[in-house]
């Protein structure tokens, strides 16, 4: 089972919006997915008993810190192919179990507002996990095409790793989350692309192909050839 941690020091920086939806589009993806919700406002938690049974379906947990280690633990939880974990921001209050995640997480994703207040809070935090070894990426949240971020985006750079793929600033996530659904689930909704293209970029990150991609790699067995002795039965009628 991978492990996405997504986490950040500052509240409103779209954790919760980042794990839902990329968790629906790996659903739709074909993986088995899962979701954990560490945040105690349990905003994907209520997310997810939303959800409709019209889309991909996709195992919830609801867990205090105390059951955290369910979570790392092999057989804590059900196996899926994919746990997206969303960790509140006030994650000093439980550093052992925070730095267990970190740990054993495959993937590190830092959801960021691209506003000088949220990477200045950011900035510490993503030196901190490098500097305890892991390897977290920034993902842009609430971008504006038409503004000028790159004083902001040079100092997240210098810190941390910087995906290519942002979230854009729609109202259309909180309208879809409001109902169970990610911006995926809505066929033909522009912003669908922007997630799809996410997701690509985390399954590059961890080197995993979709379910559907490695069924057809897999080699298609040989058709028997027909034996001598029924041809020449043929040839003789």
């Amino acid at each position: 089972m991978l492990r996405i941690v997504i986490s950040s020091p500052k509240g409103g920086c779209g954790k919760t919006n980042t794990a839902r939806n990329l968790a629906a589009a790996a659903a739709h993806d074909g993986f088995t997915v899962s979701t954990a919700d560490l945040d105690p406002q349990r905003s994907l938690t209520r997310w997810a008993r939303r959800r409709p049974g019209d889309v991909p379906g996709i195992v919830h947990y609801q867990v205090e810190w105390t059951d955290a280690e369910a979570l790392t633990a092999e057989d804590g939880i059900e196996s899926s192919d994919v746990l997206f974990i969303d960790t509140p921001p006030s994650i000093e209050a439980h550093p052992v179990e925070m730095r267990r995640l970190i740990t054993v997480a495959d993937l590190i994703l830092v959801p960021c507002r691209a506003s000088f207040d949220d990477v200045e809070s950011a900035v510490p935090y993503l030196k901190a996990l490098r500097a305890s070894g892991a390897k977290p990426i920034v993902v842009i949240n609430f971008s504006r095409p038409r503004l000028n971020v790159a004083a902001e985006k040079g100092m997240l750079l210098a810190a941390a790793e910087l995906c290519p793929i942002e979230m854009g600033e729609r109202a259309d996530y909180n309208r879809a989350g409001s109902k169970g659904y990610g911006l995926i689930d809505i066929t033909g909704h522009v912003g669908s692309d922007e997630v799809r293209t996410l997701w690509a970029y985390v399954k590059q990150r961890l080197g995993i192909d979709s379910p559907s991609t490695q069924e057809e790699a897999e080699p298609q067995p040989k058709p028997k050839a027909r034996s001598r002795k029924r041809e020449a039965a043929h040839g003789a009628a």
